[in-house]
């Protein structure tokens, strides 16, 4: 058995770390795959009669790039309490539209719900859902926007 590290750049989230894990842990000849996200490595161990180094880390530069592509425009979908009109809603598009790495944004008034496609490489979730929650509007109804904890990104589901 050979055991072995490779360092892994460009990953967006635990869920990306995850995903590679579990897709390295199945190729035929890995016996163990486990990748740390904070760390950004993956270690491995694997039988290199049945699965050659060479062959397995072209492999898992594939699975890598794979990931990394699909992570570069990530979707959040959230509920939002509190908007009151519509302008609520119009100048939370607004601002978020305003910020780096936000590649579109939509706010649903009926619905309650903020959805934004953006750069894990340059915003995340928890500084959009400040932008959102401390977004302010002239609307005579206002009142404090709160994000609900259930929600989902486009990565992590």
């Amino acid at each position: 058995m050979t055991r072995e590290t490779i360092r892994i750049n460009g990953m967006a989230c635990p869920a990306c770390a995850k995903g590679i894990e579990k897709t390295v842990g199945g190729l035929n000849g890995v016996v163990m795959a486990s990748v740390s996200f904070d760390k950004g490595e993956l270690s491995l161990e694997y039988d290199e009669r049945r699965l050659p180094g060479a062959l397995l880390r072209k492999t898992i530069g594939e699975i890598v790039n794979d990931v990394v592509e699909q992570t570069r425009r990530m979707s959040l979908d959230v509920p939002v309490y509190g908007l009151s009109c519509p302008e609520c809603a119009a100048r939370i598009e607004e601002i978020l539209a305003e910020r780096d790495g936000v590649i579109g944004a939509s706010v649903n008034l009926r619905k309650g719900r903020a959805k934004v496609v953006y750069d894990p490489k340059k915003t995340d979730f928890q500084h959009l859902k400040h932008v959102i929650e401390n977004a302010q509007c002239n609307g005579k109804n206002h009142r404090e926007i709160v994000i609900n904890g259930n929600y989902s990104c486009g990565c992590c589901d």
